[in-house]
C-alpha cells in the first residue's frame, strides 16, 4: 500500500486534542480548495473514502435524498466497519470520536477532509493510501 508522508511542519498538519483522554492525535488536512467532498469515515476507525461518483452527484445541490442514494452505496471498511454518513475520525489513542459540528446533510458539502495519522484513504476504485506524519 502507498503512504503519504506529511511532515509536521505543514500548514495542513495539526493536532488535535482528544476529548475523553486529553492526549493528542497528528492529522492532516485537506485545503478548502481540495474538492475532497463528499467524504465518509468509518464508524470503527479513522479511515475515510471519498468517491468521485459521489461527488457529481452533489457538485450542485445537497439533500437528506442524495445522502441517502449514497449511504446505500457505501462499501464496508477493510478493519470490519462501515463507511457511513456521520462517522467522524477517531483519537488514536482511545477511539474516541472527533466530533464534527456540522449534520451529515451539510457535510456533504465539506471540502475539509482530516485523516489522522495511520489513517486510510480510499478512492472507490481500488486506490487507497496511508497516511503518515513525521517529524513528531
Amino acid at each position: 500500500m502507498k503512504t503519504e508522508r506529511y511532515h509536521t511542519r505543514l500548514q495542513w498538519v495539526g493536532t488535535m486534542e482528544c476529548p475523553r483522554c486529553h492526549k493528542i492525535t497528528w492529522a492532516w488536512q485537506s485545503s478548502g480548495m481540495s474538492e475532497c467532498f463528499p467524504h465518509f469515515f468509518c464508524n470503527k476507525c479513522s479511515n475515510v473514502i471519498h468517491r468521485k461518483e459521489d461527488q457529481r452527484l452533489v457538485w450542485e445541490e445537497k439533500s437528506q435524498a442524495l445522502l441517502d442514494r449514497i449511504a446505500a452505496t457505501l462499501p464496508d471498511c477493510p478493519c470490519g466497519g462501515r463507511f457511513t454518513p456521520g462517522a467522524n475520525p477517531k483519537c488514536v489513542h482511545c477511539g474516541a470520536d472527533f466530533e464534527h459540528t456540522s449534520d451529515p446533510v451539510e457535510r456533504l458539502h465539506d471540502e475539509r477532509m482530516t485523516v489522522v495519522d495511520g489513517a486510510c484513504v480510499f478512492d472507490g476504485e481500488g486506490g487507497v493510501y496511508r497516511v503518515k506524519i513525521v517529524g513528531k
